[in-house]
């Protein structure tokens, strides 16, 4: 961990070897740095760095009255793998500037779970956790206020899912990985800036309400944000990451003054870092020479990189278009088994693979299929789940809005065409950005809105997946492509 520690390498499992992505070569010879057990002086050649593409850091967000307060106000999201801050003018709304980075907390797991693992297992690993994510907050703030006057800062709003807002409190997450599944505290958690060593900041810090142990605050945020509590309509809201974490409103209008029903239904998926390039033989973050996107024309295979830069793996979104053209063109089957197919040929093991690119040995086998599945079966169970407890079929639904940093960069016929939602819905999606920010920027500028995100927060119908009785029959299903 020595490497991941100084941010010369990533460490998306943790050091737990199974992920294969710390690959260095020691005294000429190519290991997984974590497992090197270094007793003498060695000689380590590193990768060749990333350069993560750019960070949304801006969403959709609904029209609302101001509080028009005085001085400035600092919103943040915080994301398992980016964090986003933002400064605002309290008086006007104004957006005064917006700096994004990558969480350094993955230097000890691409995902949660991990994380919460590396807070029990390591010796004041969660003080290790909430300093990197503090430091992080820190070096933002200090690029937001290089012209401005921390003094002036007057409140700090952060939406963030339920883990990274405990690793941030430095409250202790392990609750969240062991029945019952329950966050340490409930509702909005306030801290103070001073406490937390933020810039000189004297103010406090509000992190909006989380639903449950795995639909935290930036769902919340993005509900506010796109405002579907106001909505007539039947409305799916999903942030496709490494947790598919999704709300469904059935709102109607009822009663002899057209008030609204509220029917909110909510739930979480562990996708697993597959979609984000993890797990992936050749796949890796959204960066430089990433192929981003993937189509098959008279049985050519066709892609594009991040910033046409040369090929070095495939990252999430290339990998959705990749199996949406493998599954239009019938070269994999309902079950995810490769078919006979020119495009199909075989390893040096006799393994079947597509090859995207001989040159620089970029391809997608088997087991790498195997992997989009689990995820993509994940995401289509819940969604399959909640429209069946609304009573609800999915060509009901009126749109689908789709959030978050990995969400918009996928192309609606790579959702469909992937089997991550059904293909019915497919003119029906519309992307909002980073509402996780956007919402947390509403909290920020008006106290009525606020108290409106803790009041539906409250109200949503949670359904916990992993006790759910015929679930295990719905997620096998769900995995057909």
């Amino acid at each position: 961990m020595v490497l991941a520690a100084n941010n010369l390498i990533d460490a998306p499992c943790g050091g737990r070897g199974v992920c294969g992505k710390c690959g260095v070569e020691v005294d000429g010879v190519k290991k997984l740095s974590c497992e090197v057990r270094v007793i003498k002086d060695i000689e380590v050649t590193l990768p060749e760095s990333e350069k993560a593409s750019k960070i949304t850091s801006t969403g959709f967000k609904k029209n609302f009255e101001l509080d028009k307060a005085q001085g400035l106000g600092i919103a943040v999201d915080i994301g398992t793998t980016t964090v986003v801050a933002v400064l605002v003018d309290l008086a006007s709304g104004k957006e005064l500037e917006s700096y994004s980075c990558l969480n350094s907390q993955k230097i000890c797991g691409q995902d949660v779970i991990t994380r919460i693992h590396y807070s029990d297992e390591n010796l004041d690993g969660l003080k290790y956790l909430q300093n990197l994510i503090l430091d992080d907050l820190r070096n933002l703030i200090n690029k937001l206020l290089e012209n401005y006057d921390a003094q002036d800062v007057k409140a700090v709003t952060v939406a963030g899912n339920t883990t990274m807002i405990h690793l941030f409190a430095g409250v202790n997450p392990h609750s969240l990985s062991a029945a019952p599944y329950k966050p340490m505290f409930d509702g909005a958690l306030k801290l103070s800036a001073k406490d937390l060593n933020l810039n000189n900041l004297d103010c406090e810090v509000y992190c909006l309400p989380a639903v449950a142990a795995y639909v935290g605050g930036d769902i919340t945020a993005g509900v506010l944000a796109c405002g579907i509590d106001e909505m007539t309509g039947k409305i799916l809201f999903i942030d496709i990451g490494t947790n598919g974490e999704m709300i469904l409103a059935n709102n109607s209008p009822s009663g002899v003054e057209d008030v609204k029903s509220l029917n909110l239904f909510a739930c979480s998926c562990a996708a697993g870092p597959a979609l984000e390039g993890m797990n992936i033989t050749c796949g890796l973050r959204a960066s430089d020479g990433a192929i981003d996107d993937v189509s098959i024309i008279n049985n050519k295979i066709k892609f594009s990189t991040i910033n046409n830069a040369t090929p070095r793996g495939i990252c999430g979104s290339g990998l959705l278009a990749l199996i949406a053209e493998l599954r239009s063109h019938k070269i994999i089957n309902s079950s995810g088994r490769f078919n006979n197919h020119e495009l199909v040929s075989l390893d040096s093991e006799n393994k079947k693979r597509v090859v995207l690119d001989a040159e620089h040995d970029i391809y997608l086998s088997q087991k790498d299929i195997r992997q989009v599945q689990l995820a993509k079966g994940a995401i289509l169970s819940g969604v399959v789940t909640m429209l069946k407890a609304a009573d609800l079929k999915p060509e009901e639904l009126d749109k689908v809005i789709i959030a978050g940093q990995f969400g918009a960069h996928l192309k609606a016929e790579s959702i469909t065409g992937a089997g991550l939602i059904p293909d019915s819905l497919t003119q029906k999606i519309i992307y909002a950005g980073n509402t996780s920010i956007s919402g947390a920027e509403i909290c920020l500028l008006s106290q009525t809105q606020r108290g409106q995100c803790e009041n539906f927060t409250s109200k949503i119908n949670y359904i916990e997946l992993s006790t759910l009785e015929g679930f295990d029959k719905i997620f096998i299903e769900s995995l057909k492509f």
